[in-house]
Formats: C-alpha cells, structure tokens, sequence
C-alpha cells in the first residue's frame, strides 16, 4: 500500500479532477472538471457566474453604479506653475515675447504650447521637456521603429487623451504609460482597474507618440483575427441595455472573464477571450 501511494498520477489525469464553482448571483453550485471551467459561466471581478442571466444581473447592478459613482481622481499634490511661465524662467521665452505672442494665441485659439512650436519659437523637444517638469514625470524618447507592448489600450482613449502604452516590465507589473499634453489620472485609475497591472506615466513628443500609434496600427492590422478589438456605444444607453448587451457580446465571443471600469464619460468593460481581449465602450449618460 505504501509503495501504491509513492508513484505519483500522470500530469494528464490532473483535468479531470473536480472542482466545485458556486454562482455569485443565484448561489448554485457547480462541480466542474478543470478540461470545462474555461466554458462554464463567466468570471467578473474575482466572482463567477453559472448563466448568462446571473452575469447580466450582476453586470446591470456594476453598471447603474459606475453610471452614478464620482470615483474620485487621483491628483499630484502641488500646484503646477503654467506653461508659459515655465518657458520664461528656463529661458526659453523673454518677458516680452511672452507678452507679444500671449495676444496672439488667444486670437489663434490654439493652446499656448503648440502655438509655440508652429510659431518656431519652440522645438517639440523643448515643449515636453517643459511640460514633464511641469507634471515632475521624466520624457521617454521612443525608438523611431516603435515599442511593442503586451497591454492594449482602446484606440478611442489613444485619441482622445493623446496618450500612449509604451512599455511593460512583467516582472514589476509595470505599465509605462506616454502622455503628450498632461496626465490623465482617471485613465491611469480605469488601466489599473481593467488590465490589472501598475501604471507609471511619462512624456513623449507628438512626434513620437505619432510613430508609436502607427506602429501599433501596423502590428494590429497584421493580426489574422478579424474580431475588432473595440466596440463603441455613442449613445447613451441604460444600465439595463448596457448589461444586456455585453452580455451578449459575452456569449458571441465565449468570453471567459468581464471587467468593468469607468474612465471619465465612458463606461469600459473588456471581455477576455481565449483570442484577444475585446472592449466595448459605452458612453456614460
């Protein structure tokens, strides 16, 4: 009997060991093998779901509170001396060209650091140097070719907050996230949330954040999978046809796991696939 229980089982037989999975919505409990875990229910936020109705319950109620919370926004604790400013005491501006061409970017309508550099009397490099002093985050130069990055962050935020994933360190856990204009925190705070990694923000020229979205363009429009990557909602919807639809989606896509954040007006819920992940964006109401 002894000698029977010293010779260790195959690896293989490990899969059909049972494991007991117990709804969070409706508390039904499951025994699964681990070979069928990954296509029974879905997991959200570290709780399980044994059915497509349990999820978009669950999903509803996430939703409506986000759709209704003021999360607060992480904030630097200083007050940031302006840009302008900046640009005169390192010598970049005189007092009287500030000045002069203060009148003028008003006219222009334009925000004074670009207007500095269209009139010449900055470079791109000088600007970001200025505005990361100004935030106290270090410039990242990205390499002209472009940085992989294992961390997707929707094309819609890219955009709409001029910021960039630059490079991520595994060991650390650590995303190095690129801003042109000033840092986001709600985005930071929404990454965390939904990719579950640390952030660390810095600054890149327009230049560079230019060639490291093409880079990313390139290598997504290389990707045999046709399944977009993201999905918008304009409109705003209810918590209910919210949940509703990613629901849905969930089942289309035999999404394992859900996460659901909230960055400034967009609610984001990513599916995770056994192919990519997939996020859909819905605009808060």
């Amino acid at each position: 009997m002894g000698l029977m229980q010293s010779i260790a089982l195959p690896a293989w037989t490990e899969k059909f060991k049972a494991v007991t999975a117990k709804c969070h919505q409706c508390n039904r409990s499951l025994a699964l093998s681990h070979s069928s875990t990954r296509k029974a229910g879905i997991k959200m936020h570290d709780n399980w779901y044994c059915s497509s109705r349990c999820f978009q319950a669950a999903a509803e109620e996430e939703l409506a509170s986000l759709a209704t919370s003021s999360r607060p926004q992480r904030t630097k604790q200083f007050s940031r001396m302006p840009l302008a400013l900046l640009m005169v005491r390192y010598g970049l501006l005189s007092s009287t060209q500030f000045k002069e061409m203060k009148d003028e970017q008003k006219e222009a309508g334009e925000e004074i650091g670009e207007f500095l550099v269209r009139q010449g009397s900055v470079s791109e490099k000088q600007l970001t140097a200025v505005r990361a002093t100004q935030w106290g985050y270090p410039v990242f130069t990205v390499p002209e070719w472009g940085m992989p990055t294992e961390i997707h962050i929707p094309p819609t935020f890219v955009r709409l907050y001029s910021m960039i994933p630059l490079h991520y360190v595994a060991t650390t856990n650590m995303l190095l996230v690129g801003f042109v204009h000033g840092v986001e925190y709600g985005l930071l705070y929404a990454i965390e949330k939904i990719t579950g990694c640390k952030t660390q923000p810095c600054f890149v020229t327009p230049s560079d954040f230019q060639n490291q979205v093409q880079y990313i363009e390139q290598v997504n429009a290389q990707s045999e999978d046709e399944t977009p990557t993201e999905i918008k909602f304009e409109s705003a919807q209810s918590s209910s046809e919210m949940a509703r639809i990613l629901c849905s989606y969930s089942v289309q896509l035999e999404a394992d796991e859900a996460v659901i954040g909230r960055c400034k007006e967009y609610l984001w819920a990513r599916l995770k696939c056994s192919s990519k992940d997939v996020d859909l964006l819905f605009k808060a109401g």
